[in-house]
């Protein structure tokens, strides 16, 4: 798992939302694009599982909570930081070392 993977959790979630929206637009009218927009919403669901998965399967709870905040919840590093009562680059730091030791 890398960076830029986990980074699409919440644009997933966002744009999960975005399709079920159009769908019940489409609904009314019905054409070829819900048909489209089933399949752009499936393959979403499925990466959205597969990211959480990953997060929930993390065996360090530090990282794993720091994960939650940042790609589940969408915290910036600063907040999160906060939380943990750490210098702010440093949970930024944890994760990339865990991700480049468990490549």
């Amino acid at each position: 798992m890398t960076k830029a993977n986990l980074e699409q959790l919440i644009d997933l979630k966002k744009e999960i939302k975005e399709i079920e929206q159009k769908i019940r637009h489409e609904g009314i009218s019905p054409s070829g694009n819900v048909e489209l927009l089933e399949k752009r919403k499936q393959m979403a669901a499925e990466l959205e599982k597969e990211i959480t998965k990953y997060i929930n399967s993390v065996v360090d709870s530090r990282v794993r909570r720091i994960m939650q905040y940042k790609y589940v919840d969408g915290y910036t590093w600063s907040k999160i930081a906060r939380i943990m009562h750490y210098d702010r680059s440093s949970p930024e730091k944890m994760v990339t070392r865990y991700l480049n030791k468990y490549k």
